[in-house]
């Protein structure tokens, strides 16, 4: 039978390729060609060369076609044996579930009752539990709130008072600022004075000496005019004329000056006393602006202080009570939880009891599937049979066709390599 398969497929497939099947035992003999003797010969000759090639890749064609027919008619036996494996163990498993539920049926109706009622009270203390833990919860934020409106009515009456010792303080030290900078003008102003006191006074003295040694210098040249007199009486006559008119301009110059002394230093000592009183005057009240200012700003440290104080413990109460709410959500998520895994307990032990119920009402069903599971054992067994038979022939056709499709495979190799070899050829020759 595997023989006769095994036949059939080569020929089919030898079909397929285009080509005829050969039977040595039932091929005409060739007919002679009428011609001459030569000719004849020649004419024969090519022909059973053709004829060999033609034979050699028809039977090698033939052999890699009837392997691979072979190998894939095992392969699908054993994917048919594996599926029948897979159906029978499914079987078995689902029989023996059924016998079991038969066999404990009562046990198992009272057991998932009892589950089911039990995790369905706990589902409904979960249920009230989440009730208590939302009123807490709602308890706790409204608590919350007012607690976060009675802190933003604390900071802006707090914010408010900082605002106000900040301005103060603000105002405190640019008045501060402001006398500083009146006692550094005074001071300068005083610095000027006396420089322009022993200025003016040394000027005035200067001015004195200066017309009183001009006019001694004149009324020395006179004085010596007069004790020799120019032979030039009009030389002469004019030069005393000139010296007595310089010598009462110098007279006139140093009363002028000598009268300007006393007077020059009373109003500079007078200026230089007012720049004094002045420094005196914008120094008094930088002391009394300085404590104010660190009355101010001690004020304003502990506005500073309270505010900062009073933010951070209105901070610290709302984190305390967000973590009680956050610890109370927690709890309510996890009685949630457990009302869902009630809710899915009760829902498996109803299933469990639908399904034994299900069992128990249609025995014949479990007759059907032990029925079943009998027949394909019995298809199993002979499905074996056939793999065995069908890896026999496997191994009978790899062994017998190993020669032809060897010769075949090599013969197809030698061909690619002297097409790549003429290949390559022809490319150096037109790269030359």
């Amino acid at each position: 039978m595997a023989e006769d398969m095994n036949k059939q497929t080569a020929e089919d497939q030898a079909f397929q390729q285009g080509l005829q099947p050969v039977d040595p035992g039932n091929s005409a003999p060739v007919q002679p060609v009428a011609g001459e003797p030569g000719e004849v010969a020649s004419h024969e000759a090519g022909a059973s060369a053709v004829e060999a090639v033609g034979s050699f890749f028809t039977t090698g064609a033939a052999a890699m076609n009837e392997m691979r027919s072979a190998r894939k008619a095992h392969a699908e036996a054993r994917d048919q044996l594996e599926a029948l494996d897979n159906t029978i163990a499914n079987e078995e498993a689902e029989l023996a579930h059924r016998r079991e539920v038969e066999g404990n049926y009562a046990q198992i109706i009272a057991d998932q009752t009892a589950r089911r009622n039990a995790a369905a009270e706990a589902g409904s203390a979960a249920v009230q539990e989440q009730n208590r833990l939302q009123q807490q919860i709602d308890v706790l934020k409204e608590q919350l709130q007012q607690m976060k409106d009675a802190d933003a009515q604390t900071d802006k009456r707090l914010k408010a008072a900082l605002d106000a010792a900040e301005a103060r303080e603000a105002s405190a030290r640019e008045n501060g600022a402001r006398l500083q900078r009146r006692l550094d003008d005074a001071k300068k102003n005083l610095e000027k004075a006396e420089r322009e006191q022993a200025d003016g006074v040394a000027a005035a003295q200067a001015a004195v000496q200066s017309a009183d040694a001009r006019l001694k210098m004149l009324k020395e040249e006179q004085a010596e005019v007069q004790r020799n007199p120019s032979a030039n009486s009009a030389a002469y006559s004019v030069r005393s004329g000139e010296l007595e008119q310089e010598i009462a301009d110098a007279e006139q110059e140093l009363a002028l000056a000598s009268a300007d002394l006393p007077r020059i230093t009373r109003e500079l000592a007078d200026a230089l006393e007012y720049a004094r009183r002045a420094a005196s005057e914008a120094e008094k009240p930088i002391a009394e602006a300085k404590a104010a200012f660190s009355e101010v700003s001690a004020a304003a440290d502990e506005a500073r202080n309270a505010y900062r104080e009073a933010k951070d413990a209105a901070s610290e109460r709302q984190r305390g009570m967000k973590e009680q709410i956050s610890a109370q959500e927690k709890a309510k998520r996890e009685q949630e939880q457990a009302a869902e895994d009630a809710q899915a307990e009760a829902r498996d032990a109803q299933a469990i009891i639908d399904e034994a119920n299900d069992i128990h009402a249609h025995p014949e069903v479990t007759e059907t599937i032990a029925s079943r599971l009998e027949a394909d054992r019995a298809e199993r067994e002979q499905q074996a049979v056939e793999v065995e038979e069908l890896a026999s022939v496997e191994r009978t056709v790899r062994e017998r066709t190993r020669g032809s499709r060897a010769r075949f495979i090599g013969a197809i190799v030698g061909i690619v390599v002297v097409v790549v070899a003429i290949v390559v050829a022809i490319v150096v020759l037109l790269n030359k």
